[in-house]
């Protein structure tokens, strides 16, 4: 992460459940995440990154996978709305989510 982000590189978090755990840390299921476990692993990345700039979205709603594989409360796009104010809670700017 260091590496791509002296390279001025972004990384991407897919709410994706099996991505959001270390492996045998949790089953997959959509219950086992919430879109609060996607905000903490966005702050965990921001803080080694030292910032939200190196830091991004990707769904792969585009049929990647499942509905059932992405945390409670993802269903569609528009979900992700839902991110913001989480991310705020956690002290991130407006600029910074958006």
């Amino acid at each position: 992460i260091r590496r791509l982000v002296e390279r001025n590189g972004v990384i991407g978090v897919v709410p994706y459940n099996n991505f959001l755990w270390q492996p045998g840390q949790r089953p997959a299921r959509k219950a086992d995440a919430s879109l609060s476990r996607v905000a903490e692993v966005i702050d965990h990345l921001c803080q080694i990154a030292g910032s939200a700039r190196h830091v991004g979205i990707g769904t792969d709603f585009d049929g990647g996978f499942g509905a059932e594989s992405t945390p409670d409360g993802l269903d569609t796009v528009a979900d992700l709305l839902s991110l913001a104010p989480l991310l705020a809670a956690r002290g991130y700017s407006q600029s910074d989510v958006a």
